[in-house]
């Protein structure tokens, strides 16, 4: 009979496997398995989920896979979460913070905020997730309403990479700069661009947004990284 190390490491590769695969029952199954097992919401997060979610996210931005592929993983990520939830609920995650997150104004994208939301849930974090086309003025009354740690902003598209310029002033217009770390990135966003619009943090990956954000929360860097 295996033992139960053996046992858990199984448990994970199922589960990991299962990313891959996009399999969302077989991940809620393996997930509720390896919770019974007492594995702990960090190892299975971190060890079953996150690798296969940084392997996606490379090969999505090298072409080796494309969108759907990601679409079928992100649900069964999502189906491992929800297996979860009711630990997570407990506070067996801590708490790191709020954060506010959003796809501009003009952009009817939310694939890669939904994954970078996910991460963030996944980490600690208590997600205000305000949706696409989200306007400068819903951005500030968000920050004023929510009094979040981090403002996330997507912009998937060229055209619509001005808003993310228009957000920041619109929040240094209402005297919240200083009470907030905002966060860009999407597609067409570079440093470059970031570090011109005056953006705290450049995320150019959804593991890099949750690193990022977790980092900060820990005080492991500044609010200014662009």
């Amino acid at each position: 009979m295996k033992n139960e190390a053996r046992i858990t490491q199984d448990e994970l590769y199922e589960l990991r496997l299962s990313i891959f695969e996009g399999n969302a029952q077989k991940a809620k199954e393996v997930t509720e398995q390896a919770l019974r097992l007492g594995l702990s919401i960090d190892s299975v997060i971190t060890k079953g989920l996150f690798p296969p979610m940084k392997e996606i996210g490379d090969q999505l931005r090298t072409g080796e896979i494309f969108i759907p592929e990601v679409l079928m993983s992100a649900r069964a990520i999502q189906a491992a979460m929800h297996a979860m939830q009711p630990i997570m609920n407990q506070g067996q995650i801590p708490f790191l913070g709020t954060v506010v997150i959003g796809t501009v104004a003009g952009d009817l994208h939310d694939i890669g905020k939904n994954l970078v939301a996910m991460v963030l849930r996944a980490k600690g974090f208590s997600v205000v997730d305000l949706g696409i086309d989200v306007t400068a003025e819903v951005f500030v009354e968000a920050i004023k309403r929510h009094n979040p740690d981090i403002v996330a902003c997507s912009s998937l598209l060229t055209t619509t990479m001005p808003e993310l310029k228009t957000i920041i002033e619109a929040i240094t217009e209402e005297g919240l700069r200083s009470q907030v770390t905002i966060m860009v990135g999407g597609a067409p966003v570079t440093r470059d661009y970031a570090r011109e619009i005056s953006a705290d943090i450049y995320a150019e990956t959804l593991f890099e947004a949750g690193e990022a954000a977790e980092e900060l929360m820990k005080h492991r860097i500044s609010r200014f990284t662009v």
